[in-house]
């Protein structure tokens, strides 16, 4: 049984399984990681939130432009 890339993205399960994983990574525990770290002159905190939230859109737009066919 061959999956192919298009019939992966098309699944619900498979849009549920990011957006899982965009709230396990905004949860307390891996945010609380960050507190009281600073990098680069900015909170570590500040930058775990945005790199996390910058991933999850790219992947977002990444895998829905291919589902308009």
């Amino acid at each position: 049984m061959t999956i192919s890339m298009q019939n992966l993205l098309g699944k619900k399960e498979f849009w549920i399984f990011l957006f899982a994983i965009g709230w396990v990574l905004f949860n307390w525990p891996l945010i609380e990681l960050a507190d009281g770290y600073v990098l680069l002159g900015m909170p570590a905190i500040l930058i775990y939130v945005l790199s996390i939230w910058f991933i999850l859109i790219l992947a977002l737009y990444l895998f829905d432009r291919g589902n308009y066919d």
